[in-house]
């Protein structure tokens, strides 16, 4: 049986490895029989250790020789899908749906034996405690999230002076959290049923105060984490053709969200958890029968720019529950550990590089206007984003180089702009001016007629001059401004000098053109300052 499980990761590796970019698999650990949920890190006495949620339990696995997995111990928990784990100190927390209440693992005398005993609250909760979602460890501090038994299920904050002993010291029961991330004296819940995220002030942990609620994109917010510097929130929501959110938070009365990112191999399927370490968002994602599940690295240094750096599929595609579950990034080796549902654990070498920045604003050539849905496209790769209403975009990829990069938009002529070079961590701005095919940046002959007019910008008047040789030819000049609107005309022209009086005029853009048996001979810009 060993035989045969070892030539299916084989197989396994070989399969998934033509996908990858900045991720390399050092070791894969199966649990046959048995689905995988969430994962955390511990290390101690110079090992590595990876504690993995699986229906049957939490599985310790020492991952210190990444290539060689090895499987400590299992402790027991009744069955579920759900199972998910933090640590303090030496101790580990695990909660699950399948009820028992909270495991509690003392895990200092690893690579041994492990004790444990299943806490089910004390004082004036004995008892009481059974089924909580997921949960979160802070300073010294037990957060429980979708505590049964205490409607809603909202957070439950324990006391962990005594570790081994949890003491309740509050909660906040305004709604359903599935899942809370805490910082300080601050707590961002999850309120997955009401679609946003909610912060709370928790300096009195007895008695947390609301702040603020936020929707997030898909309105079903499963899990939240802050940047390092704290000024952004990123958001995932648990639906398909749902995007991961970044939200500016530096100002809790102005919330802002400021980019979404899908991944790159595979769009319709959401992220299931996102972790941050070092500006890099870590993401486990899901899969469907089309594509694998997999890991994604993001660079979100520039968070209104999120740039997927790095990807490595995980399951095949195909049915059943095609997921990544979660992930740590936080091993003192820097590897990665990684859960899937189906095909247990990963352990990833990641190759964290900063994104080629490519940002700029898109306008009208004409007008100035800024050109909304402009379609930005890095040729010869699949990356494409699209302006907004100020006309600003903002992309990027991973791979430095030289690349060309095409804007279209209907109604204008699309423009490509070549020898555009991108390097890794440097914002390269690209302007660009579209042209609708009418009237040009500056004159624009489609004759040989060499029409001038002088000066221009101008302030009072300007002259328009014809070559005497066009005189003959009834040409009739008529002058709009950016709306269109017919400002001057003359029909039949028979002089060489017209004197355009500005007197009256806004000072702005305004276009000529000159006529002849109905055929444009010449257009041109001329701008009263």
């Amino acid at each position: 049986m060993k035989k045969f499980l070892a030539f299916l990761s084989c197989i396994f590796l070989f399969l998934t490895a033509s996908g990858q970019k900045n991720l390399t698999m050092l070791g894969h650990l199966p649990f046959p029989g048995k689905t995988s949920a969430g994962v955390w890190h511990y290390a101690d006495n110079g090992n590595e250790y990876a504690l993995v949620g699986t229906s049957t339990g939490l599985a310790i696995v020492n991952v210190t020789v990444p290539s060689v997995p090895v499987l400590i111990t299992e402790v027991p928990g009744n069955n579920s899908l759900w199972r998910e784990v933090k640590t303090y100190q030496h101790y580990a927390y695990v909660t699950t749906e399948g009820g028992g209440g909270v495991t509690i693992i003392n895990l200092d005398s690893l690579p041994l034996a492990v004790s444990y005993k299943y806490f089910t609250g004390n004082d004036t909760i004995t008892g009481l405690l059974d089924r909580a979602h997921t949960l979160q460890v802070e300073g010294d501090y037990l957060y429980l999230n979708g505590a049964s038994n205490f409607f809603p299920g909202g957070v439950l904050i324990f006391s962990l002076a005594d570790p081994w002993n949890p003491v309740l010291v509050g909660s906040e029961s305004f709604r359903y959290s599935h899942d809370c991330y805490v910082r300080n004296d601050t707590m961002w819940v999850s309120e997955i049923g009401d679609g946003q995220f909610s912060v709370y002030d928790i300096t009195n942990k007895a008695a947390p105060v609301l702040i603020v609620s936020q929707p997030t994109p898909g309105a079903f917010n499963h899990n939240a984490w802050l940047s390092d510097d704290g000024n952004y929130l990123f958001t995932t929501d648990e639906l398909p053709y749902t995007p991961l959110g970044v939200f500016d938070v530096s100002d809790l009365s102005n919330i802002q969200l400021v980019d979404v990112y899908y991944t790159n191999m595979n769009p319709t399927a959401e992220v299931h958890n996102v972790r941050v370490l070092n500006d890099f968002l870590i993401n486990p994602s899901y899969g469907n029968t089309t594509y694998n599940s997999q890991l994604t690295i993001c660079d979100a240094a520039r968070p209104h720019n999120i740039i997927e750096t790095a990807d490595f599929p995980i399951s095949a595609p195909g049915v059943g529950l095609k997921l990544a579950w979660d992930a740590s990034p936080y091993l003192p080796s820097g590897n990665i550990i990684v859960t899937d549902v189906d095909s247990g654990l990963y352990i990833l070498a990641p190759t964290y590089v900063r994104g080629c920045y490519l940002e700029g604003v898109v306008t009208d050539s004409i007008t100035g206007v800024f050109l909304n849905n402009v379609l930005v496209e890095i040729l010869a790769t699949p990356v494409t984003e699209s302006t907004i209403f100020t006309g600003e975009y903002k992309t990027g990829l991973a791979d430095p180089g030289t690349y060309s990069v095409k804007f279209s938009k209907s109604g204008y002529i699309p423009k490509t702009i070549n020898n555009v070079v991108l390097t890794n961590g440097v914002l390269t701005v690209l302007d660009v001016q579209l042209w609708d095919g009418t009237v040009g940046i500056d004159e624009t002959p489609v004759s040989d007629a060499k029409i001038t007019a002088t000066p221009n910008p101008f302030n009072e008047t300007t002259t328009i001059t014809i070559p005497r040789e066009w005189l003959d030819k009834h040409l009739t000049l008529t002058v709009r401004d950016v709306a269109g609107r017919l400002i001057i005309s003359h029909v039949d022209v028979q002089q060489e000098n017209i004197v355009i009086d500005g007197k009256g005029l806004e000072k702005g853009i305004y276009f000529y053109e000159v006529i002849a048996a109905g055929k444009l001979i010449q257009s041109g810009k001329l701008i009263l300052d």
